[in-house]
């Protein structure tokens, strides 16, 4: 049985609709597999950045008579009060015998950044630099005597996650 179908021709050529069908087919795999692939980057590259944020937060050593309690806290979104931007937050308690004037002062010779990437990425995302070093602050846990939060917070504009849209 000879169909237009086959994919030989009597000729020795390749049946143009057969090649079209399957170019189609080719293209739309491939479409696919790069969207799948990079679909997920902008995810995997604002965790690595908010992680080394959280880290460099995290490695700060405590004070004299201060113990770190609790896990730390790392978030990435929207956090500000403007919309479709993605900001970088890092957090971890501590219950201390010092004032807070001395833990203000203890704090203020540190601080974090959110790592650069533009060294690395410029041509394909642009805004992936950073805002500069963030201060760490302190405040107190209300409802406990001797408890505080220290934290850093990066409120600038990052446009490239698809969570923050």
């Amino acid at each position: 049985m000879h169909t237009n179908f086959s994919r030989i021709l009597p000729n020795g050529k390749v049946n143009t609709v057969v090649k079209i069908f399957f170019l189609l087919i080719f293209l739309v795999l491939i479409t696919g597999l790069l969207w799948i692939a990079g679909f997920p980057f902008p995810y995997l590259l604002n965790n690595y950045r908010l992680n080394s944020f959280a880290d460099q937060l995290n490695n700060i050593p405590p004070p004299p008579q201060t113990k770190k309690v609790g896990p730390s806290v790392r978030k990435f979104g929207n956090l500000g009060t403007c919309s479709k931007h993605g900001d970088y937050y890092a957090e971890f308690r501590i219950i201390t015998s010092l004032s807070y004037p001395q833990l203000k002062t203890f704090y203020c010779q540190y601080s974090v950044q959110v790592p650069e990437i533009n060294n690395v990425f410029s041509s394909l995302f642009r805004g992936l630099g950073t805002h500069g070093l963030q201060a760490i602050e302190v405040k107190k846990i209300e409802g406990r005597e001797k408890g505080y939060v220290v934290y850093a917070f990066d409120p600038g504009y990052w446009h490239n996650d698809f969570r923050c849209w």
